[in-house]
């Protein structure tokens, strides 16, 4: 089979271009910047931005794991590489299937349903963003599900090795001994290994799926708590966790983002409201769907990997 991956050289795109090479596909790497050499990989440099790739290949399937994901930049700028980049996609492949990596971010924060109930991909999308990040998702979700046969994949707080997102901006709660965690030490907190997004992906390429839009998260939630022990062991922090509670979290988040906004900083303030509902709010997510249709078992939460390698080029291409 052949398969054309959007933002290649990216966190995401990059697993799932390895797991594809893996099971012998052939494979167009499309990014802004180069990746590895290997037997069965094609090139093309491609800014998606630019509009529909010139005297594009035939493929069979898209996977289309590029986004732009610094939640503080403008609408326009997330408009122009999200939307605008998954329209690109659209009509340079009219005909092949799509394969779409999305985010759980599109679901409401507060589902409407009892505290600590499964998420399931029936619940609509929200209406209320908190960042540009999730609005443009929602937007390019809404682009690729109108094609037939397209496959939504929805991860949460994609971990692994080489994390550019997450990872560093925990680093950065480190202050005077302390580990700053923006929640309580029970709330629960649905990661995703990014060898479970690879897997769910190749695993779309290759299967017939009913479905269209599938959640891709670890076998079970962990406590807040057991995420900030588990990344201080991984990465040998001495720092103390120190939980700040909810509101705490949301008000300081609030205020930061404010003043930040005020100053036009150019950079994220340490703390934002949507960092918040990634640690803050108790979210879980259901993944029967992904077990049935395409056969993929998640696994344990395994945080010993969960450190920092040389960031892969073009880092900042893919992320969920």
């Amino acid at each position: 089979m052949r398969v054309a991956v959007t933002g290649a050289s990216g966190f995401v795109g990059g697993a799932v271009l390895d797991l594809l090479l893996a099971r012998g596909h052939d494979v167009l790497a499309l990014s802004r910047r180069p990746v590895a050499s290997r037997p069965g990989l094609e090139h093309r440099q491609w800014d998606l931005t630019s509009g529909a790739l010139p005297d594009a290949p035939n493929v069979d399937v898209v996977v289309h794991a590029a986004a732009h994901v610094d939640e503080w930049d403008p609408w326009a700028v997330h408009q122009a590489v999200t939307v605008g980049g998954t329209q690109a996609v659209l009509s340079t492949w009219p005909a092949a299937r799509v394969v779409l990596v999305s985010s759980c971010s599109v679901y409401p924060l507060r589902a409407p349903r009892p505290p600590r109930e499964v998420l399931t991909e029936d619940v609509a999308p929200t209406r209320r963003h908190l960042s540009a990040y999730s609005r443009a998702k929602a937007v390019q979700e809404r682009l690729v599900l109108d094609r037939p046969r397209t496959v939504v994949l929805r991860p949460h707080a994609v971990h692994g090795p080489g994390d550019p997102t997450l990872l560093p901006r925990l680093a950065r709660a480190r202050r005077r001994g302390r580990l700053f965690c923006p929640g309580d030490p029970d709330t629960l907190v649905h990661l995703t290994d990014v060898r479970l997004v690879a897997e769910a992906a190749v695993a779309a390429c290759e299967i017939p799926c009913d479905a269209t839009v599938l959640n891709v998260a670890d076998a079970d939630p962990l406590p807040l708590a057991a995420v900030a022990a588990g990344v201080a062991t991984a990465n040998g922090w001495t720092e103390r966790p120190l939980f700040t509670g909810a509101p705490t979290a949301w008000a300081a988040a609030l205020a930061l983002e404010g003043a930040a906004r005020l100053l036009r900083a150019s950079t994220p303030p340490l703390l934002t409201a949507y960092a918040v509902s990634h640690l803050a709010v108790s979210r879980i997510f259901g993944t029967d769907l992904l077990r049935q249709q395409l056969g993929v078992e998640p696994r344990a939460t395994d945080l010993s990997r969960w450190r920092p390698t040389p960031t892969p080029e073009g880092a900042g291409d893919s992320h969920a």
